[in-house]
């Protein structure tokens, strides 16, 4: 996978955080959308979880996944996943 991409000049540019962002602006669009069409947001969290957990399963197996799973308790603890609000 490239993470890093020189440009002219040689800025370099974390391609993955980049592709990140560009990801979320597009979820993002997508959830704002379903949620003026009534869908709650609870609704959307939970499919999305759904989702993310069952494709991380088939790509990388259920143990490797559990062991990712059992690090989100203290991650989110620490704030990594609060948005707009300071962290606990």
């Amino acid at each position: 996978m490239i993470n890093t991409m020189e440009l002219t000049g040689g800025t370099r540019v974390d391609f993955a955080e980049e592709q990140k962002r560009k990801v979320m602006t597009l979820f993002l669009d997508v959830w704002d959308q379903a949620c003026v069409e009534g869908i709650p947001s609870e609704l959307l969290s939970e499919v999305c979880l759904y989702l993310a957990l069952t494709d991380l399963v088939e790509d990388h197996g259920e143990d490797d996944v559990a062991d990712i799973i059992e690090t989100l308790p203290y991650r989110i603890r620490n704030g990594e996943f609060t948005m707009g609000e300071q962290a606990h």
